[in-house]
């Protein structure tokens, strides 16, 4: 009912359909086919099981019909590029054979070869060896690696990571031809070497008294096994890279005469197009998804992952759809690689896939992936999946072009804190100590404390504005990432603070050796910032102790620095990051609040993160770690 009126609208040559119509009906029909062709596979299984198949061996001129049945496959292996060599000599004498079964060992050989080989040549081989026949066919394709072997013949077991010209298939066509031949009382086995090639093997006896004698029977007359075929090598056909079919400029044109038709052609489309790259290894699939995405946008379809790797890296599309399940490189494997590229980092992928429920969703999102949509899916669903994220997409560009201008104007801004703020507060300050050094006999005692409050008033402002201009610059500054000496870099800073505080008594143990990836100049002043902090918290100690060490966690290396100083109180650990947020009086110790913010910028620069524990007049400790890298 579904194959029947099929072909019937396509045999209509009274009215013929139009170029369009007619492609959407002949791809609806051969996957009409490939579908007939896994049910009854699966049938065929079930028949097996139970016990209910009912072979009929018939005396049957067997190099004839295997010269046959290998021809249907020629036009597709040399469309291919590849050589078909069928060597198929008359047997001395009738070999008894269920004729349909073997037309399917026969096929799904000559399949499974066609589809993993690449260059050379497929033969097919008909040899006898005294009281037997032996089928071989064989390829120079990938061959297949010595740990799989065993496990060949298994059902829906699927060499992981072998190299083909489509992922599409079930992992049922060799578990068939095991069961099929089984049935005939005779062996299959395969010879392999993996980057060489393979040939399958399969041995019968002659003769029929090896057989149920109850399903013996004359030699019959079978309708033409080229159409039965038709399925396999359609299928095969639309493995190729560029299978038969109109082209998506003609057929867009076509379809836009059609009556009734709401699709309307490249030319009547205003303003630039959005382009979408479309991988997926189905030419059916190809051919669907650009037909209907066609009309809104430019599509460019390519046949596996690492064209589309090749075609986004020449010109980065707006939008990326990809198949999962593809040859060469998969739909994972793709998106990976996007991400890694800076020219693509930001382009929405949107994974298809035949795989359904939660559990595959959540890995194709997990990979990073803006969106899973299952197959089969709705024309209507995809469009209104594409449009949003390009509509989102295209918000994003213009929020980074709203920040690269903001941060154009904060650079300006710097530049104008630097020059003209900072010169004044020098000259308050430089003046400032000039009257207390020259008027120190006729200023009286009031008049020097308020010189030395106006002074320590503007190096508090310098300081502040310094401390604003180190977090403006490290969000711009790019990022070098490279071996730093994370404990030589701590004791410098340590000698740096001793020579200027050189009355104070403290205890200081570093652990040695604590290296990491990151950039010297951001790790130094988040480095600068930490020791400094603890080195100002814990002036009132009078057994003053600091650490810094590491420990191993599941993320990597967590670093610490730990001193036994003022500490905080926990219920406020939140704001402790947060640029101006003091936990202290400025009467007890000095600062500007901006000191635990630019750490926090600098760890997040590096794909770390950073946090802190405490307890008032215990000391506090703050970890932090330095993303994947470390």
């Amino acid at each position: 009912l579904i194959l029947g009126p099929l072909e019937d609208e396509l045999a209509e040559h009274e009215n013929p359909l139009p170029p369009g119509r007619r492609e959407r009906l002949e791809a609806a029909h051969r996957n009409s086919l490939r579908l007939l062709k896994l049910v009854n596979s699966l049938l065929d299984f079930s028949r097996i099981e139970a016990g209910r198949v009912q072979a009929k061996f018939e005396p049957t001129d067997l190099a004839a019909y295997t010269a046959e049945l290998a021809g249907v496959f020629r036009s597709a292996i040399e469309k291919a590029g590849l050589s078909l060599v069928v060597d198929c000599p008359a047997m001395p004498e009738p070999l008894y054979i269920d004729r349909e079964m073997w037309e399917k060992i026969v096929l799904n050989l000559l399949s499974n070869a066609f589809k993993h080989t690449f260059e050379g040549i497929i033969t097919v081989r008909l040899r006898w060896c005294g009281d037997r026949a032996e089928l071989e066919v064989a390829d120079t394709g990938v061959g297949i690696p010595e740990s799989e072997r065993a496990r060949l013949f298994e059902r829906f077991h699927r060499v992981k990571g072998a190299k083909s010209r489509s992922h599409e298939g079930t992992g049922i066509g060799l578990a068939l031809i095991k069961e099929l031949v089984g049935l005939h009382r005779g062996s299959v086995r395969v010879e392999s070497r993996e980057g060489t090639g393979s040939t399958f093997i399969v041995a019968f006896k002659s003769g029929s008294a090896h057989l149920p004698q109850g399903q013996i029977g004359k030699e019959r007359t079978l309708s033409s096994s080229a159409t039965q075929a038709a399925a396999y090598v359609e299928e095969a056909l639309h493995w190729l890279p560029d299978p038969p079919s109109t082209s998506g400029a003609a057929l867009l044109h076509a379809e836009a005469k059609e009556p009734g038709s709401t699709i309307t052609t490249a030319a009547a489309a205003s303003g630039s197009r959005s382009r979408i790259l479309l991988a997926d290894d189905n030419a059916d699939m190809r051919n669907y998804v650009q037909r209907l995405l066609g009309d809104r946008y430019a599509v460019r379809a390519v046949p596996d992952g690492v064209a589309a790797l090749t075609a986004a890296r020449e010109e980065p599309p707006d939008l990326v759809l990809s198949d999962v399940m593809m040859p060469g490189l998969d739909g994972f494997g793709l998106l990976l690689e996007l991400r890694k590229d800076e020219r693509t980092r930001t382009v929405p992928v949107i994974l298809l896939s035949a795989r359904a429920g939660e559990e595959a969703t959540v890995e194709g999102l997990g990979a990073g992936a803006d969106d899973y949509v299952v197959k089969p899916f709705s024309a209507r669903e995809l469009l209104a999946r594409v449009r949003t994220h390009l509509q989102i997409a295209q918000m994003r560009r213009a929020w980074a072009k709203e920040l690269e201008q903001a941060n154009k104007e904060l650079e300006a801004f710097s530049y104008s804190v630097s020059h003209d703020l900072r010169a004044p507060l020098r000259w308050i300050d430089g003046f400032s100590q000039g009257l207390l050094e020259e008027c120190a006999d006729t200023l009286g005692a009031g008049a020097q404390d308020k010189l030395r409050r106006i002074r320590a008033g503007a190096q508090h402002m310098s300081a502040l504005i310094e401390g604003l201009l180190t977090l403006s610059r490290l969000t711009r500054t790019e990022l070098t990432r490279q071996r730093v000496d994370l404990s030589g870099m701590v004791r410098e800073v340590a000698s740096e603070l001793r020579r200027r505080d050189t009355e104070r008594s403290l205890s200081l143990h570093i652990q040695d050796g604590l290296v990491a990836q990151g950039d010297p100049l951001l790790l130094r002043i988040a480095l600068e910032n930490l020791l400094q902090n603890a080195w100002k918290f814990t002036r009132k100690k009078t057994e003053a102790k600091i650490e810094f060490n590491t420990t191993r966690a599941d993320e990597g290396a967590v670093y610490c620095l730990r001193d036994n100083g003022a500490g905080f109180d926990m219920a406020y650990v939140d704001k402790l990051f947060s640029p101006f947020r003091r936990l202290h009086a400025a009467t007890d110790f000095e600062g500007t609040g901006i000191g635990l913010a630019t750490v926090a910028r600098v760890i997040q620069r590096h794909g770390g993160r950073i946090w802190a524990e405490g307890k008032v007049n215990q000391g506090a400790a703050f970890y932090f770690t330095l993303g994947s890298n470390n």
